[in-house]
């Protein structure tokens, strides 16, 4: 009986996880990657849950790693850098590429609860610089249905 119970809980539990992410349509048509769902106060909240967000790590010699991030299906708003910085700091976000397939799809540059910057969508080998930033500095994705891959560094 208890090990019945064991395997009931446990499944209960995968599925509870499985069920954690929301689904959004892409209602905008294929060409237009803009937001419908998501809001800007989404993005700087991030009250908002994700799903499909992957990484994909290259090791390359002399010990450098470089990561790439891809979804077939992103969902939710993700934050994948964040830091703090005490006194104001010159920052560069460096976009190696950013390709977008599907879906709508944003990448906000985000400090102390304000959208300072979106990355255009057709960023190519490109270096965004802020000035004076001091606080928490931030980037984070934003998807309904999205399916992309970019490679993004902070400097």
């Amino acid at each position: 009986m208890m090990r019945v119970l064991r395997v009931l809980l446990a499944i209960s539990v995968c599925l509870a996880l499985v069920g954690c992410g929301s689904t959004y349509e892409d209602t905008n048509g294929e060409d237009n990657y803009e937001l419908q769902t998501i809001t800007e106060e989404n993005i700087i909240q991030q009250n908002v849950g994700s799903s499909g967000f992957g990484t994909r790590e290259t090791k390359l010699p002399l010990g450098i790693t470089s990561t790439e991030y891809y979804s077939k299906n992103f969902n939710g708003v993700y934050g994948f850098y964040m830091t703090n910085y005490l006194f104001a700091s010159r920052v560069e976000v460096y976009v190696g590429h950013l390709n977008v397939e599907k879906g709508n799809f944003r990448i906000s540059v985000v400090c102390d609860d304000e959208i300072l910057f979106d990355i255009p969508l057709d960023s190519f080998n490109e270096s965004y610089y802020f000035e004076d930033i001091s606080g928490t500095f931030a980037i984070r994705v934003a998807g309904e249905s999205a399916a992309f891959d970019f490679y993004i560094e902070v400097r």
